[in-house]
């Protein structure tokens, strides 16, 4: 018979009908069954082996069908043309073939189409992409906290407003109006300081509730993940169609990117094990990772943990381990990053700033006084005890006068000798304690004032309406650790904070410690990446000395660092070579100084938060606050010559004023903190280099986001291009396969008008 069906009909089948006389068994004609059976077939002189009504069947039945199915690939391919995550299906065909005859067609599976480089290669991008991105959107509502550098609530416009109200009350110091000015001045520098620390730390915290939530989804993701490598096991194993559910695991494995930096390995048996970008697991064959994270709080902030479990008995597989330092890139590391690393930087900066604009400025308002000098001066909490040894050098003068300023008496202590006058009377023993120097210095006021200790806090007041003045000697100027008398108790300062300014206490290896029995501290020590060298934590027992306390550290961190207590009383941490650029954090410290509520950790200034704590509740003193003529803008005048009844605060005296005002553009020694390197310059110069910071990593954050958004946007485009839908492609292969089944079907037809002539012929 001629084929009028072109090559779609070739391709299908080669058919030779037989005589009709082929057609009969056991003497009867068989009529709509296969007649194949009936004995063997030869070949003709080509060697094409002759074909029954049967092999026709089946051959146009195996068209009818195999087309059937390949289009509804095609359909399911163009319903999906915008579905996320749907893989491109592609129908291999194959012939039949039985007993050595080819007899149709049949498809040989329903291939997904991936590209295991360009998937891997999605999955990079988007992790990168949501980092840059998160930290970028991070840094963006860190900016609008801050505002402009030249804005009027700008840390340098507040200095510059300190400057200009300072050079305005020079005018007239006294006046009520000039002091309430120099006062706000202050106070808005200072409001300033505590309220950006403010907003960076609650920026933090809210970042954290963002992590908190984020492990929730992480963990969703990795059990969903664990299930689908389960249902497609099973249904590869029973040779079920399993596509559907490798595009709902690809789309899992994509989210899970968003999160984490991953990696993916795909098993003979049809599982996916999932990993960290540096191979830690997440997903394998029997088992799934879990995250766990509680929170933290104060700039203390515990890692992520990362737990293995056995969905099969709900058991935990091997230790935890923290995940932090293996996030490589995703949305959690960007807030990681951002959180213990951009935040907790500017934090620490700008609590450098607030210590040394309170050293600066009180350093020079201790050295200065009021007019009229105030009733009282009442130190700061220096977490001293009356115990501890007065380690004072050099000379002060404490003084009283009157409302005019003129001298009633001057106390001359000079700490070298250990001694006291009063008025040029005989030298006085002032013991070795600070308790011994608080009773000489209380019995040698007498009947003009009193002074007292309590809480680690010194205080003097005058009697009556007199006041206090305290002037150190010009050649040979008080010191403890470095600190001028008057300015370590704090008796005349500006600025005060939530923690000591002065880091130098002048305390030694041999003083008590005077620490409660049982308190304890609890340290990490992190590195840069979230990485943990070292947890410690020492518990302090009675009787410690502060030297047995720094050798307990040393003990506790069995080398990962260093603790060592200088001569001036400071306490210095230092990481091991191992450990090059690990920070200390406080995770927590119960011990205190006798009655003085300062921890150990306060009271030495030890581990990151307590340098953040300088801007966090920085605030002007609350003696100025309620008496704005208390401030300091004058200066004392008390030589070897002043006599009782002399001025030795005059009003209208500006050369305190003066003084305060060159602060804000003198030289400052700053110690590292955050990204900025130790350096000596003015405060002004380091709000500068504070902004600069900032704006540079917003840009770098900004660039890389814009950078990884197009590798983002190129790696789908290139993927879409290998696996996904492609409508003019579909359409081509919908017209084949609608040919090639109108191929079978007349090829069906033709049979059964071979059937109906064969039934002609034989009746």
């Amino acid at each position: 018979m001629f084929c009028r069906m072109g090559k779609h009909c070739r391709a299908i089948a080669v058919v030779r009908v037989g005589k009709p006389s082929q057609f009969r068994q056991n003497g009867h004609f068989r009529r709509g069954i296969p007649l194949a059976n009936t004995g063997p077939t030869t070949k003709d002189s080509r060697g094409t082996p002759p074909v029954s009504l049967n092999g026709i069947l089946s051959t146009a039945l195996s068209a009818l069908q195999t087309n059937t199915t390949a289009l509804g690939v095609v359909s399911q391919n163009i319903s999906n043309l915008n579905t996320t995550g749907y893989a491109d299906r592609t129908v291999n065909e194959q012939t039949q073939v039985l007993g050595g005859n080819i007899s149709g067609v049949d498809i040989a599976d329903i291939e997904r189409v991936t590209n295991q480089f360009l998937t891997q290669e999605t999955l990079n991008a988007n992790a990168s992409s949501q980092q840059y991105s998160t930290e970028s959107g991070i840094f963006s509502q860190l900016n609008g906290l801050l505002g402009q550098p030249g804005a009027s609530t700008s840390l340098t416009s507040q200095l510059d407003a300190v400057s200009t109200a300072l050079n305005s009350a020079s005018l007239s110091p006294n006046s009520a109006t000039s002091q309430q000015a120099v006062l706000s001045a202050f106070q808005n520098l200072a409001s300033t300081v505590s309220g950006l620390s403010s907003s960076i730390s609650g920026l933090q915290s809210q970042v954290d509730q963002q992590v908190t939530s984020t492990v929730g989804s992480v963990n969703t993701l990795l059990q969903q993940i664990y299930s689908l490598n389960q249902q497609i096991q099973t249904a590869q194993a029973q040779g079920n169609d399993s596509s559907g559910l490798l595009d709902q695991r690809d789309q899992a494995v994509q989210n899970l990117s968003q999160y984490i930096g991953v990696q993916t390995t795909t098993q003979a048996d049809g599982q996916m094990l999932v990993s960290t970008s540096d191979g830690v697991s997440l997903v394998g064959g029997s088992t799934y990772g879990q995250l766990s994270y509680s929170g933290g709080s104060n700039g203390s902030y515990p890692p992520i943990a990362l737990q293995t479990i056995d969905p099969a008995t709900g058991q935990n597989v091997g230790p935890t381990q923290a995940l932090d330092p293996h996030l490589g890139s995703g949305q959690l590391e960007g807030l990681v990053s951002m959180r213990d690393g951009a935040l907790a930087n500017f934090q620490q900066e700008l609590g450098n700033f607030a210590q040394q604009t309170a050293l600066a400025f009180n350093a020079q308002s201790n050295a200065n006084s009021a007019y009229p000098p105030p009733t009282a001066l009442t130190g700061t909490d220096t977490g001293l005890l009356s115990s501890d040894g007065l380690n004072f050098t050099g000379q002060t003068t404490i003084a009283v006068a009157d409302q005019s300023g003129n001298l009633v008496s001057q106390i001359n202590v000079d700490f070298d000798t250990g001694t006291l006058s009063v008025d040029g009377g005989p030298s006085v023993s002032i013991g070795s304690t600070v308790g011994s120097f608080t009773s000489a210095l209380n019995a040698a006021l007498g009947s003009n004032g009193t002074a007292s200790f309590s809480n680690g806090a010194l205080s003097i007041s005058a009697n009556g309406t007199n006041g206090v003045v305290v002037q150190d000697d010009a050649s040979d100027p008080s010191s403890r650790g470095g600190t001028g008398f008057s300015q370590f108790f704090g008796l005349n300062n500006i600025f005060q904070s939530s923690a000591p300014s002065v880091a130098a206490t002048g305390l030694s290896a041999g003083d008590a410690g005077g620490f409660a029995d049982g308190g304890a501290m609890q340290f990490v020590l992190k590195g840069p990446n979230g990485q943990i060298g070292k947890q410690a934590s020492v518990t302090v027992t009675a009787g410690m000395t502060i030297g047995d306390i720094v050798g307990a550290l040393n003990t506790a961190f069995g080398g990962a660092a260093s603790f060592s207590l200088s001569s001036t009383g400071a306490l210095t941490m230092t990481p091991s070579a191992a450990n090059s650029g690990y920070q200390l954090n406080v995770v927590s410290d119960s011990t205190e100084r006798g009655s003085t509520g300062m921890s150990f950790t306060q009271l030495f200034g030890l581990g990151t938060q307590q340098l953040t704590a300088q801007a966090q509740g920085f605030t002007v003193s609350s003696a100025l606050t309620a008496n704005p003529s208390s401030l300091p803008l004058g200066q004392p005048s008390i030589t070897s010559s002043t006599a009782i009844g002399d001025p030795i605060v005059a009003s209208g005296d500006s050369s305190g004023l003066d003084a305060l005002d060159n602060v804000s553009n003198a030289q400052q020694t700053f110690q590292a903190a955050g990204t900025l390197s130790a350096q000596s310059t003015s405060l002004t110069n380091y709000v500068g280099a504070f902004y600069q910071d900032i704006a540079t990593q917003t840009q770098t954050a900004t660039t890389n986001s814009t950078t990884e958004g197009d590798r983002l946007t190129e790696a789908q485009s290139l993927q879409s291009q290998t696996s996904g839908v492609n409508l003019d492609d579909e359409l081509s292969k919908m017209v084949v396969y609608q040919q090639a089944y109108s191929a079978g079907a007349r090829l069906l037809q033709v049979a059964q008008a071979l059937d109906q002539t064969l039934q002609q012929d034989l009746t």
